[in-house]
């Protein structure tokens, strides 16, 4: 297992780099998401055929960056209901870390009636607890909830490589090194990719869309956010994430 992610790291090194300023031009900030949840060993394989046809984001001579996210919501859990009950329009409030540019952004995502995904963000100073201090006037008219009674629930932090193809249009963020918890609980995920294509209109006619149809992989609907609220709040009703937790624990059992 250890052999199949350094070999993902080594071929990382090999491929031409892209700048913060760089991949700004490619932010895909209203965008069409595709994920897919596979092995290490199965990355090293998509790599290796492909490092020379993308441009790997680095910054401060950091690649894979470090990521740490806090996710929000309220009390009862308005949120993460909203997504288990499959509501055409759900959002996600979290501030994120990324820790090698020492930037904090609290965003909100939503999840258009159109399956597009819209990020709206604002930069923090530092990582904050809760949101009731803060200007929120930015944050979309269709956020159902009070930012006031929002509160953080879960927390995951990963290491993530961020590939760019400017012809396509196309941006592909590779998360690796997963873990999720909440206040002394941790669970970790050996082994787990999660990849995820973003695009203005969808294709998987791509360099790595070819891949990954290559390894039989298909498109997964999987949420951080979801997953580790059904495993850290057991007593919440997650039904409808049970089948991928399942493959997520084979995938983690090799």
């Amino acid at each position: 297992m250890a052999d199949s992610l350094q070999r993902v790291l080594s071929i990382i090194e090999t491929m031409p780099s892209i700048s913060l300023d760089e991949i700004k031009a490619l932010s895909l900030l209203d965008r069409l998401d595709v994920k897919f949840i596979l092995h290490e060993q199965q990355l090293a394989q998509i790599l290796e055929r492909l490092h020379q046809q993308y441009r790997v984001f680095e910054i401060n001579g950091v690649r894979p960056g470090r990521y740490y996210t806090t996710y929000f919501d309220t009390p009862d859990f308005t949120l993460f209901h909203s997504h288990h009950n499959g509501l055409r329009v759900r959002h996600k409030v979290r501030w994120r870390w990324y820790i090698d540019s020492n930037l904090v952004f609290l965003e909100v995502k939503e999840k258009s009636n159109r399956d597009r995904t819209i990020k709206t963000r604002t930069m923090l100073p530092t990582p904050v607890q809760q949101l009731h201090e803060l200007d929120t006037d930015w944050m979309p008219p269709s956020l159902n909830v009070a930012p006031d009674e929002l509160q953080p629930v879960v927390w995951n932090r990963f290491r993530r490589m961020t590939l760019a193809d400017f012809e396509r249009q196309e941006r592909i963020t590779i998360d690796i090194g997963i873990e999720f918890g909440r206040s002394g609980e941790i669970v970790s995920m050996p082994g787990l990719v999660i990849v995820e294509v973003k695009q203005r209109k969808f294709s998987l006619s791509s360099p790595i869309g070819r891949e990954l149809h290559r390894l039989q992989l298909h498109p997964t609907h999987i949420s951080k956010y979801c997953v580790s609220m059904a495993m850290l709040y057991p007593e919440l009703k997650h039904n409808r994430f049970k089948p991928i937790l399942r493959r997520l624990q084979e995938i983690c059992e090799g």
